[in-house]
């Protein structure tokens, strides 16, 4: 027997190390460490009957991974001869190639017949579309499904498993309220596709942290730390021996069920909408602040204003249905300092966002982030403490909240980019002590988005700067204009009030205006954006043009 034959037996060996671990990861160690073993072994002598050696191998080797884990002796009654110890095997044969070649040959495993297992059993495509889709004969995928059904077996079915075990899918946590202070409820889930599964399998029912182990396909003791991260940080809840996740979760069902009629309402609107809003823009340009802002600036206020009019004209009439907005007291403390209702948008693997399903996604409008800090300017002579607030609504307009959405080359907080903007705005750069070197690797992002703008060879900062006083005079006139659109369009809105989300019985913490967002979360910015493709827009050309303003007070 040559040593290249040796993989020949990776099916076999794989089928029952499965059987034993329970998990693949597991498995293919215990495959790889019998595999070695041989590969030492016949650097000896030739093995006789390679089948019964290797099975034999592997059960010692398993032996021996239970006496690891549980730190208790056993006792095998298998008998191999010359079979090498540890020390030895790993010196004969660790970095040969023969070694190389059987990890190459485990790694390809796993994927080779799962892609053909998947797309044929869970998705129902055709022998022979799998064939074209993946480059190779009807023949190989008939044979690769045929030893997919062998390595499963009945004893590792796949019935025992969910989809979540072979197809993870996507899981995006935001709140509203106030984010704890490692950016708690994001940071807690970001992009831990194991974390955004769990919480997907523990959303329908309570289920013990074993079950969620079996359903994902990782040993317990890897979910237990995610789980009790979770937990901690307040997005699943523990009942007696069970789980549960302790928020909202959207779906795609969720997300579409209103947004032909949202499309229909904002198409047959729009022009009347936008004769009540150009007389809320006429008011913003005549106010000192406004008029005080370069151009690019202007635009960006415009942006803010209409945003905000239209968001707040629909959560008017959507309120009505619930008996009227929660007030930001009764919102829950959280750990470290957060006050927060978090909420999942849920996405099935391999999700195409470019396409056509997702086109209502571009309509989608985020709440305003309000992010206010002290600036302490202690020891500077002639500047007092500033207490900075960047307001930012991401829409089709311009994407804001950079800082926190993977855009920029090196990562800054809220707060580093409002002291940021602030800096460059007064001009005192040197004098801001707080300011953070990582803004200067960003310059070429925040140009791109619109926060700072070339003024020959100077930076300059293109985020409207106010201060306190007049972002609550801009408020104000706002709410007057987004009362007159509610009142106006009242019926045309709470059409749009129906399908609200419904909830697992279990949850009990969800706040009713949850389950009405995605009954109208599209209508606003439709409605802008057929007053931008109409020219109605002010300065509509200058685009992108970000909702976003940073307000000053000063102590």
């Amino acid at each position: 027997m040559n040593k290249t034959d040796l993989t020949e037996y990776a099916d076999l060996l794989l089928n029952a190390a499965l059987y034993k671990c329970g998990n693949i990861a597991d498995a293919q160690d215990l495959v790889q460490d019998t595999l070695l073993a041989a590969l030492a072994a016949m650097a000896k002598k030739p093995l006789n009957d390679p089948k019964a050696w290797l099975m034999t191998v592997l059960n010692r080797k398993y032996y021996d991974l239970l006496r690891r884990k549980y730190n208790k002796p056993t006792v095998s009654f298998d008998v191999a001869a010359d079979v090498p110890d540890d020390s030895e095997l790993y010196e004969a044969v660790e970095k040969s190639d023969e070694a190389e070649a059987i990890r190459r040959c485990l790694a390809y495993l796993t994927g080779l017949y799962r892609e053909v297992m998947v797309r044929y059993y869970m998705h129902g495509e055709k022998i022979k579309d799998i064939a074209v889709s993946l480059g190779i004969s009807e023949n190989t995928v008939k044979s690769r499904l045929d030893a997919g059904r062998k390595r499963i077996g009945k004893e590792f079915a796949m019935e025992n498993y969910t989809k979540q075990s072979y197809e993870p899918e996507k899981l995006y946590v935001t709140n509203s309220g106030r984010e704890s202070l490692e950016s708690e409820p994001f940071s807690l889930v970001g992009d831990n596709l194991i974390a955004m599964n769990l919480l997907i399998l523990a959303y329908e029912k309570p289920v013990t942290v074993t079950e969620l182990a079996k359903a994902i396909g990782i040993a317990t003791a890897y979910i237990e730390p995610v789980v009790d991260k979770l937990v901690s940080g307040e997005l699943m809840k523990r009942i007696g021996d069970k789980v549960y996740t302790d928020f909202i979760i959207y779906t795609e069902a969720d997300r579409t069920a209103n947004t032909a009629l949202e499309k229909q309402i904002a198409d047959s609107i729009y022009k009347d909408v936008w004769a009540i809003m150009d007389k809320g823009f006429e008011e913003l340009h005549c106010c000192d602040f406004y008029k005080r802002q370069t151009e690019s600036q202007q635009v960006k206020l415009d942006s803010f204003f209409a945003v905000r009019t239209l968001q707040h004209a629909v959560i008017g009439v959507r309120d009505e249905v619930y008996g009227g907005l929660m007030p930001f007291e009764e919102y829950p403390d959280r750990p470290n300092g957060g006050k927060w209702f978090a909420m999942g948008s849920r996405y099935p693997a391999n999700y195409d966002y470019s396409g056509q399903n997702y086109e209502y996604g571009k309509y989608y409008i985020s709440g305003e982030s309000c992010s206010s800090h002290i600036v302490n300017c202690d020891g500077y002579e002639q500047i007092k403490d500033l207490e900075l607030t960047l307001c930012e609504y991401n829409t089709l307009l311009g994407g804001t909240q950079i800082g926190r959405r993977g855009r920029l080359k090196r990562r800054m907080t809220d707060v580093e980019v409002g002291q940021m903007l602030y800096a460059i705005h007064s001009g005192k750069e040197e004098q801001i002590p707080v300011i953070s070197a990582a803004c200067f690797e960003n310059f070429d992002t925040f140009i791109e988005r619109r926060y700072l703008a070339n003024d020959g060879e100077k930076v300059v900062c293109a985020v409207p700067v106010i201060t306190d006083k007049e972002r609550y005079a801009l408020y104000e006139l706002s709410e007057k204009y987004d009362n007159i659109i509610a009142e106006k369009f009242h019926d045309e809105f709470i059409k749009l009030m129906k399908n609200p989300v419904k909830l697992p019985p279990h949850l009990k913490s969800v706040p009713e205006w949850q389950r009405y967002m995605d009954c109208c979360s599209t209508v606003s910015m439709r409605i802008a954006k057929n007053a931008l493709d109409n020219g109605l827009f002010p300065k509509c050309a200058d685009y992108p043009a970000p909702a976003i303003l940073l307000s000053v007070r000063e102590d």
